[in-house]
């Protein structure tokens, strides 16, 4: 298979060279894959837009001769900018993508998590005054599906200290993101 076609959420974007992004993105089929999108950050770019943190994309890739998938192609499925505006909403949609990311290894496939995260990023924008519960039930829903939790064990206690001691590294856009409110 020299390329391949899939639905993805992205969840994280980091810069590379003068103009390329290495896109991460969560997808049904392939799980976390990372790509290269070359002149992404170029002001012409016409797919920048698209690959925004937690949007959800149709993306085309081919296989690269190194590590790494380049992006061809990608269309934009659906952005969730009624939420985006509201730095509580988006503490809480980076979480669940950091965690998705801290989780997860590249190229296996979680279909149920996929689910979860897609769902949770939709339903940020319709959370009311009992958020907290939802939230902490999409994080058991994703830590049950990797095998972390027992699926007929319920869960007490705080969840993303659980969830830190397992990647034994600490959850940062919860403290990032307060701090930049606090400016």
């Amino acid at each position: 298979m020299r390329s391949y076609s899939f639905e993805g959420i992205v969840i994280k974007r980091h810069n590379i060279g003068e103009t390329d992004k290495l896109i991460t993105l969560f997808t049904r089929e392939f799980g976390k894959i990372t790509l290269v999108a070359r002149g992404l950050r170029r002001l012409s770019s016409k797919r920048a837009g698209s690959l925004e943190l937690f949007n959800l994309v149709k993306a085309h890739a081919v296989k690269g001769r190194g590590a790494i998938d380049t992006l061809t192609e990608v269309s934009l499925i659906k952005s969730p900018h009624t939420w985006k505006k509201h730095l509580g909403r988006v503490t809480l949609g980076y979480q669940l993508c950091e965690i998705v990311d801290k989780l997860t290894a590249e190229h296996q496939s979680f279909p149920n998590t996929y689910q979860i995260l897609v769902t949770g990023l939709t339903d940020i924008g319709k959370l009311g005054d009992n958020w907290q519960s939802d939230f902490d039930s999409w994080l058991i829903g994703i830590i049950r599906d990797l095998g972390y939790w027992p699926h007929e064990t319920g869960f007490s206690g705080n969840i993303i200290e659980y969830i830190e001691s397992l990647t034994e590294r600490r959850i940062f856009s919860p403290r990032i993101l307060k701090k930049l409110a606090n400016r």
